[in-house]
C-alpha cells in the first residue's frame, strides 16, 4: 500500500539532523508500506525547523547566564542554517519516496477553481488551504500518471483534505498513524461486501477534531496565564479523544509559549499536560525531554545514555540551599581536614540527626552538620539552618542514582574545599 503523509504527522521542527518526527510510528509503516512524502511538506518541515533555529539561536544569544561563562556569543552567531539543511533534506534514516510537486499547467486551474469556490481543501469560508491544495494536487497527478490504480492511504489530521478524498474509493484517509499501523494487521474485507460511510459520523468526528485543534493553536498564542488556564480547561473537558499527533503539538507549543511553560508545575496545567509527556516521552528530542523532567520534576530515564547525569531545577535547588547554608555559617576549617566521600556514611548520619530532630523546625547551629562531613576541627558562626533544608538534601541523596550520587559528592566536596583554612588547629 502507498502511504502519504501530511505535515503536522511528520513535523519534527526542533531537531537539526533528522528531516522526519513520529519515528516510531513512520519507521513501523515505512517497514510494510511504500512511503511518501510530498515535497511540498518536506519544504514546510524545513522551514519550520528553519524558524525554529533562528528562535533558539535568539534566545541564546540574548541569555544573561552565558555571558557569566567562557562561551563565546559569536560561535552562536556564526551558525546559517544553510549548514544544516542540506544534511536534514538527505536524511534517509527512515526510508520515503519524496511525492513531486504536480506541474504548475495541471496544477493552476484546479487549485484556482477549488479557492474561489472555497471547495476542499481550502476553508469553507475563505481561500485559506493553498499548501494542502498543492498537496493535493500532487497526489492526484501522481495517481492519474499511474498506469494501474492503486490503493492509498492518506495520513492527514486535515478536515477538509480528507473530505476531499472520502469518496474515493481507492483512497482512505486517516487522521492517526498509529491507526495506519494497525491497518497492516486487518483482515482483508472482502470486495463483494459493501461499506457504507455514515456521513453524519464523519462530519461530527471532524469538528470535533477541528475544535480541539483550534484549541492547540490558541493556546500556542496564549498571551496570558489566566488565558492559558482557560484553554486547558476547555481541552481537559473536551470530549474528543486526542490523537498522538494532537498532544505531540500540545507538548510542543508548551514549551514554545512562555505563557504556558511558565505554570506547566501548576495543578490543572501539570494534570492535563503531565499524562501526555508520560505517553510521549520517548519521541520527544532530548531538549524538551529535560524541559519536562524539570517542570514535573521526574527521574532521567535516558542518564545511562549521557556523559553527565542532569539535575532538575527543584534538584539543584536542594543542593545549593543546603551547601549554601554550611558555608555562610562556617568560619573555618583545620588544614589537617579530610572529609567524608562516602555517600552512604553521610545519608545515614543526616537520616539520623533528622530522626533525633522530628519536632524541630531548625537545627540551632550547623556544627553537627560539618561534623558528619568534615573530619577535622571546624569553627562555625551562630545561627540556626532549617530542618527542611537538610530534608530536601537528604531526599535528593537518597533517590540519586549511583552517577547522580558520584556527582553530588564531587560538588559537596569541591564546595567544603573552598572553606578557609585556619593553621591555628
Amino acid at each position: 500500500m502507498i502511504v502519504i503523509v501530511d505535515t503536522n504527522l511528520a513535523r519534527n521542527e526542533n531537531s537539526y539532523s533528522e528531516l522526519l518526527g513520529n519515528r516510531k510510528q513512520l519507521q513501523a509503516i515505512a517497514a510494510s508500506n511504500e512511503l511518501y512524502i510530498p515535497a511540498v511538506v518536506i519544504d514546510e518541515i524545513v522551514t519550520q525547523k528553519r524558524l525554529s533555529f533562528l528562535r533558539e539561536q535568539a534566545q541564546i544569544n540574548r541569555s544573561g547566564i552565558l555571558k557569566l561563562t567562557s562561551f563565546s556569543i559569536d560561535e552562536t552567531e556564526s551558525l546559517a542554517f544553510e549548514q544544516v539543511e542540506k544534511k536534514i533534506r538527505s536524511d534517509k534514516s527512515i526510508p520515503f519516496n519524496v511525492l513531486p510537486q504536480a506541474p504548475v499547467e495541471y496544477a493552476f486551474s484546479r487549485i484556482y477553481n477549488w479557492a474561489i469556490n472555497h471547495e476542499p481543501p481550502f476553508e469553507e469560508k475563505s481561500d485559506k488551504g493553498f499548501k494542502d491544495a498543492c498537496i493535493v494536487a500532487s497526489i492526484d497527478f501522481f495517481l492519474e500518471q499511474s498506469s494501474e490504480e492503486k490503493q492509498v492511504l492518506i495520513c492527514t489530521d486535515d478536515k477538509r483534505m480528507a473530505e476531499y478524498f472520502k469518496d474515493r474509493t481507492n483512497i482512505t484517509v486517516e487522521e492517526d498513524l498509529k491507526n495506519v499501523i494497525k491497518l497492516n494487521n486487518r483482515p482483508k474485507v472482502k470486495e463483494s461486501v459493501e461499506t457504507t460511510t455514515n456521513t453524519s459520523d464523519f462530519d461530527t468526528k471532524n469538528a470535533a477534531n477541528a475544535d480541539v485543534n483550534d484549541l492547540i493553536e490558541e493556546l500556542a498564542n496564549s498571551l496570558s496565564f489566566a488565558e492559558t488556564h482557560s484553554i486547558i480547561s476547555k481541552l481537559s473537558s473536551s470530549p474528543h479523544v486526542t490523537t498522538d499527533q494532537q498532544e505531540l503539538r500540545i507538548l510542543s507549543v508548551a514549551l514554545e509559549n512562555q505563557q504556558v511553560e511558565w505554570i506547566l508545575k501548576d495543578d490543572d496545567v501539570s494534570e492535563y499536560i503531565k499524562p501526555i509527556f508520560l505517553r510521549h516521552k520517548e519521541e520527544l528530542i532530548d531538549n524538551e525531554y529535560t524541559r519536562y523532567l524539570d517542570a514535573f520534576d521526574l527521574p532521567d530515564e535516558r542518564e545511562e545514555k549521557r556523559e553527565s547525569p542532569f539535575f532538575t531545577t527543584k534538584e539543584k535547588r536542594a543542593f545549593c540551599n543546603f551547601i549554601n547554608e554550611i558555608i555562610s555559617h562556617t568560619v573555618c576549617k583545620s588544614h589537617l581536614s579530610t572529609f567524608e566521600i562516602n555517600a552512604n556514611t553521610i545519608l545515614a548520619r543526616l537520616q539520623s540527626l533528622l530522626k533525633s530532630h522530628l519536632l524541630d523546625s531548625s537545627l540551632a547551629n550547623v556544627k553537627s552538620l560539618t561534623d558528619i562531613l568534615i573530619n577535622g576541627a571546624v569553627e562555625t558562626k551562630p545561627g540556626s539552618i532549617s530542618i527542611d533544608t537538610i530534608s530536601d538534601f537528604v531526599n535528593l541523596l537518597d533517590n540519586a542514582s549511583p552517577r547522580k550520587r558520584e556527582a553530588i559528592m564531587a560538588n559537596l566536596i569541591s564546595h567544603l574545599e573552598d572553606i578557609d583554612d585556619d593553621i591555628s588547629f
